[in-house]
């Protein structure tokens, strides 16, 4: 027998000790329940990430973007200074991107900056002399005061948020 094979022995030697089995209490993790934890936690983070990827699709769905954002507490979005009436602006107010219009001196109409159809950051925008929400990525135009798509692949409104003017600050209920 060369010295690379071994036989069975009625007591493993204490280097093929492993886990429970071993008399010391477990000196340390076996190569195959190693693979095996490894397997299962690869298999988890697979699975999550299908998950994820498929509510993060679900979300974008158009079918599935909500018209209204529902409840909240009224926030400081912009200060009336920085919007004219007649004016457009986007702000970033607590880690969302949003699209203010004020189309006269008492009336604000407040958006969400995501695209109902993939996803993509709308932005303000003036086409043929009109003011609009306008998406880069495939063409989408949204009306600044309802949300609602008129031109592109878009078929729902911007999801819309309550916003009132509030002394010298529009409020935007996030």
């Amino acid at each position: 027998m060369t010295s690379a094979q071994h036989t069975a022995s009625p007591t493993p030697a204490p280097h093929d000790q492993h886990d429970g089995d071993a008399p010391c209490g477990g000196c340390g993790t076996s190569r195959r329940t190693f693979l095996e934890r490894g397997a299962l936690i690869g298999a988890v983070g697979v699975a999550s990430t299908v998950g994820l990827t498929a509510c993060t699709d679900e979300i974008r769905s158009e079918d599935n973007a909500p018209s209204h954002h529902v409840g909240g507490t009224p926030t400081q979005a912009v200060q009336l200074a920085a919007l004219p009436t007649g004016g457009m602006t986007t702000v970033q107010v607590e880690g969302r991107t949003l699209l203010i219009s004020r189309p006269d001196q008492d009336e604000v109409h407040a958006f969400s900056a995501v695209c109902t159809h993939q996803g993509c950051t709308v932005a303000p925008a003036t086409e043929n002399g009109e003011d609009v929400f306008s998406c880069p990525c495939h063409g989408s135009h949204f009306d600044v005061t309802t949300g609602e798509p008129y031109a592109g692949p878009a078929k729902k409104p911007l999801t819309e948020y309550t916003a009132a003017i509030d002394g010298d600050w529009v409020l935007v209920t996030l």
